[in-house]
């Protein structure tokens, strides 16, 4: 991600989730790239989603994830995913981590899908709505069990990526 595509960023923002990030926020994440990871996924110019995460010594810690809504279980969540996941192991991370809506139950099953147990709860997390957060994080990130799953993952997508093109 780059100053330049954050106006459609906030647009893409706006559309998914009740209560956006501004812009400023993530000017404030990009301007500290040194422990960030922002990443976008475009085709022919257009923005089709984005992730976003801190890498907090050895913990990415997913901030934000938001696909095009038309564009959806086509395996492009999934790709912003392992290549979020790719940079943090770069910079020595051992863990994912996040917090997502209770409510979020596709979201939940997608986390799920890459290692993600929920840990707990945070009360009254969302100050929108006074909603709950699950608390979500995986194991090692560097383990043999971890570097298969990831592994499955990327199979299907390549699988899906070949019936795509059929």
């Amino acid at each position: 991600m780059s100053f330049d595509d954050l106006d459609r960023v906030v647009v893409l923002e706006k559309a998914v989730f009740s209560s956006p990030w501004t812009v400023d926020l993530f000017l404030y994440e990009l301007n500290h790239d040194e422990r960030t990871v922002y990443l976008v996924a475009e085709s022919e110019g257009e923005l089709l989603g984005y992730v976003g995460a801190q890498v907090l010594d050895k913990e990415v810690h997913i901030t934000n994830m938001a696909v095009e809504p038309r564009v959806r279980r086509r395996g492009l969540g999934s790709e912003l995913m392992l290549e979020c996941i790719r940079c943090g192991i770069e910079r020595g991370a051992r863990w994912v981590t996040l917090e997502v809506r209770l409510g979020n139950d596709e979201a939940r099953d997608f986390y799920h899908k890459f290692g993600l147990e929920e840990l707990g709860v945070r009360r009254n997390y969302y100050t929108d709505s006074g909603e709950d957060a699950v608390i979500m994080a995986t194991g090692d990130i560097r383990s043999e069990d971890y570097t298969r799953l990831i592994e499955e993952i990327e199979g299907r997508l390549a699988v899906k990526g070949d019936e795509r093109e059929c």
